[in-house]
């Protein structure tokens, strides 16, 4: 080997070493750096063109597919199921003080108590005073309800902005990497931007990566449809303001994801998962039903204390002590009773005003007997007449319907927790597995070692070559 090939293959390893050690430093400076691809060295090619060096980008595309897949499927379980632990909340657990099972045991213990004792103002103060609590509950139950469908439209709104934002982006940077890649730039730092927003965009909606050439990749939605490659799709959302019982997507107040123009189905796979789908199945689906189980129990509860079965002094169908604005007779069964519920205004609990109509009926022309315990009588049967809330369901004690619509909501909560734990599991361990695919801090350590042993291997070559060249010389 001449001297001057030595050099040279010294020269090479020492500059092999340099970028080396600059990429150890690169590595373990962007260790926690989400979407950073580890860099590493080619060690079976050489230069290019004498200028470029041989530095691979390494990711595991299969273990980042199931890593996102596995992060859309958690947050949808995740967001559903604080949805049903919002609404059981709501609604209040049983034995909880303030919840809808405990105001309607107070309602019941008062009436008992003031039958027992007619002349007690004290004692149909407190009936008023329960019966308004429980009104209360109702409205502000419904209030919850539909509160949280607001949430839920007004985050899928603000997804729909950045999943559009972000298919532009990709589309942006497989634009610029195709370019780099033609010319022989160094592409490394757009992938790792890509990826990033790439894994952003499947925590919103589920999305399968495809490699394209020239380091492009395309994007699919799960019904197949392409959503970035060179160019991408556009979703759009109409936003909701105040949304009310009964609003839906059937009768045009609630706006559905359209993806080009064209609406989603409510079923559609590209809604499968991620926070899109959740927060639509809470808007669409969780929280309505939740809806109709609360004007369930308020059009029972309107029925039980309506006409002469409840009041003597009531004509048939006329509402009693419950009532709903505006209505004097039981309407039908509709979207909302529950907010529009509202205590007699013939009975007042904050001034004591007409509490003697508990004990006398509410369309007494006068006070009865103080003693007479008749009506409060019939009014404390009525929450334990067994009744119906739909065609085809057991009769029962209206507090057995309260605890009969909280348990189904427990037991709905329970499901997608059951979800939520395998979901949560899948992800950590898809997780941990994308991290060991990550900088591993340690062999990257190691490779230092390795090319300052390789640094000085070479720097010894040189001083060898660089004392036989004095030597030369000097004869």
């Amino acid at each position: 080997m001449s001297l001057g090939i030595a050099t040279n293959t010294a020269m090479g390893g020492i500059r092999m070493t340099a970028l080396g050690t600059r990429l150890v430093a690169e590595n373990l400076a962007n260790a926690e750096v989400d979407g950073y691809g580890v860099r590493s060295l080619v060690p079976s090619s050489l230069l290019v063109n004498n200028r470029n060096m041989p530095i691979q980008r390494e990711v595991n595309p299969v273990v980042l597919g199931a890593a996102r897949r596995a992060d859309s499927a958690h947050l949808h379980t995740e967001i559903r199921h604080a949805g049903m632990v919002d609404l059981e909340r709501t609604f209040g657990l049983p034995g909880e003080s303030g919840s809808l099972n405990s105001l309607v045991t107070q309602l019941d213990s008062s009436l008992r108590q003031a039958a027992s004792m007619p002349d007690s103002d004290a004692a149909l103060h407190s009936v008023a005073q329960d019966a308004g609590r429980l009104v209360a509950k109702f409205n502000a139950t419904e209030s919850a309800i539909q509160s949280l469908r607001q949430q839920a439209d007004d985050a899928v709104a603000v997804d729909i902005n950045m999943l559009n934002s972000s298919l532009d982006r990709v589309a942006a940077l497989n634009v610029e990497i195709q370019r780099q890649t033609l010319l022989g730039g160094n592409t490394h730092g757009l992938m790792d931007e890509r990826q990033r927003v790439t894994s952003e965009i499947a925590r919103i909606i589920p999305i399968t990566e495809i490699p394209r050439d020239n380091d492009r990749i395309m994007l699919l939605a799960a019904n197949g449809q392409i959503l970035a490659d060179l160019t991408h799709t556009e979703f759009g959302v109409t936003p909701s303001i105040g949304l009310v019982a009964g609003d839906s997507l059937s009768n045009g107040a609630a706006s559905p994801v359209s993806l080009d123009g064209r609406p989603l189905a409510a079923d559609s796979p590209v809604l499968g998962s991620g926070r899109v789908g959740a927060n639509l199945a809470i808007r669409d689906e969780i929280a309505p039903r939740a809806q109709t189980r609360l004007d369930t129990l308020a059009y029972d509860l309107l029925k039980r204390f309506s006409g002469p079965d409840a009041d003597a002094s009531l004509a048939p169908n006329a509402l009693g002590m419950f009532t709903l604005d505006g209505v004097t007779t039981l309407p039908a069964m509709a979207d909302g009773l529950a907010g529009r519920m509202q205590l007699s205004a013939r009975i007042n609990p904050d001034t004591g005003e007409g509490l003697w109509r508990l004990r006398s009926g509410l369309n007494a022309a006068a006070p009865g007997p103080s003693l007479d315990p008749a009506n409060l009588n019939t009014l404390s049967a009525v929450l334990e007449k067994a009744t119906s809330l739909q065609s085809g369901t057991p009769a029962r004690a209206y507090s057995d319907h309260v605890a009969s619509q909280v348990s189904a909501l427990a037991t709905a909560r329970l499901g997608e927790e059951s979800s939520l734990t395998f979901t949560m599991a899948q992800h950590a361990a898809l997780q941990e597995e994308l991290a060991a695919q990550g900088v591993d801090t340690d062999r990257q350590m190691q490779n230092l070692l390795t090319l300052e042993r390789a640094y000085a291997a070479n720097a010894r070559v040189l001083s060898a070559i660089d004392q036989m060249m004095r030597n030369l010389l000097e004869i």
